[in-house]
């Protein structure tokens, strides 16, 4: 088998799941001793792994991508010359001159339209045509992203490559570091808690408003949220602002991230789409009892190791979180299947699943 040369595009500066992706792959296609990378990046810093070249590409955010993606990136292959050009987020150059492999992590701009502007809307819909048009080979992480995908672009059907994301094993955390991050957070003693930007479609709204309700009854939870202001938080914002029931970190670092899911009493996503759900995944490895949304890939991410809610309202996030908190043997049911289901996820598969569509792509 041939070894082949892969340049692969990994954006770090912006926070979410793609970095997330693109850092952990980077390190697991590393160790493959058929792929010789290089690894474009805007963050050096992140993906540095033995045996591999990188090539910093800086990159300001913002409109400094189409720059980054349409001249700095073309500038860097000519100089690389690969067999297989792969970039991390749902767009490639024009006028590519290499086979190439695009990532496409979900459609909320087509599913969901409204939760997003006009200009980001507009710009992914194009950037996205273009890519999957231009691919010799198209990976996305589930099964449902791959149905979208190929409804709004069934003539790419054949190019399609289902990898699904590894998940990272829970850190395991001391009781004593426990305590310590949550006198330093004010975290409360019992806590539902939902990770995820504030936006709209991630209906960070509607974990407040149950957990709100919950303490009507008498249960001492409150709701804590981590994730930075994202597009059309009003709704999330003034459910915050509106009594004691949240409490709202806009950033953590990965170690008190950790320490935050394994105090949590349960986590929920009413998410109205995701391509994938990373925050979902580390809530199953982390033994956290979940509730999700029965929408896009969640069901498929967490087969029955979740409970799904019946549809998506605050009434619905009530009852699933009752059901959790008020016994005890179904929460550490959960809690079990969690873990086992995450275990399942490995970064070694997403690699051998990525190497499979770079030769695919380099004999195309």
């Amino acid at each position: 088998m041939p070894r082949l040369h892969i340049a692969i595009a990994v954006l770090c500066g912006t926070t979410g799941g793609p970095a997330t992706y693109g850092r952990r792959l980077v390190a697991s296609l590393a160790s493959r001793d058929q792929l010789r990378l290089s690894v474009l990046t805007d963050r050096p810093d992140l993906v540095s792994s033995p045996g591999v070249e990188v090539v910093e590409l800086p990159m300001r955010g913002g409109l400094d991508r189409l720059r980054w993606q349409h001249w700095a990136v073309p500038r860097a292959l000519r100089r690389l010359r690969p067999d297989v050009y792969h970039d991390t987020k749902n767009a490639l150059p024009f006028g590519l001159q290499v086979p190439a492999v695009v990532t496409v992590h979900d459609l909320a701009y087509h599913t969901v339209p409204q939760t997003f502007g006009l200009f980001s809307r507009t710009f992914l819909c194009r950037a996205t045509k273009h890519a999957v048009h231009k691919a010799q080979a198209i990976v996305v992480p589930s099964l449902a992203t791959a149905k979208d995908l190929v409804h709004y672009h069934p003539a790419v059907r054949e190019r399609v490559h289902v990898v699904p994301h590894g998940i990272d094993p829970a850190a395991r955390v001391s009781d004593e570091r426990l305590a310590e991050v949550g006198k330093r957070l004010g975290l409360p003693a019992h806590y539902v808690l939902h990770v995820g930007t504030l936006q709209a479609r991630k209906n960070v709204d509607l974990v407040i408003q149950g957990v709100r309700a919950l303490r009507q009854r008498g249960l001492p939870h409150r709701a804590v949220v981590v994730g930075r202001k994202g597009w059309l938080a009003d709704a999330a914002l003034r459910e915050i602002a509106r009594d004691e029931t949240a409490l709202w970190i806009p950033h953590l670092d990965q170690d008190d991230l950790a320490a935050v899911y394994a105090g949590a009493d349960a986590f929920v996503s009413p998410s109205a789409y995701e391509g994938f759900g990373f925050a979902v995944a580390d809530a199953l490895a982390a033994g956290v009892p979940v509730i999700i949304a029965n929408v896009s890939s969640l069901p498929e991410l967490c087969g029955d190791a979740a409970v799904a809610l019946s549809e998506l309202s605050a009434a619905a996030v009530t009852t699933a979180l009752a059901e959790v908190l008020q016994s005890p043997e179904r929460g550490a049911d959960l809690r079990q299947k969690g873990r086992a289901r995450a275990a399942g996820f490995t970064w070694q598969a997403c690699a051998e699943g990525h190497e499979r569509a770079y030769r695919a792509a380099a004999t195309t």
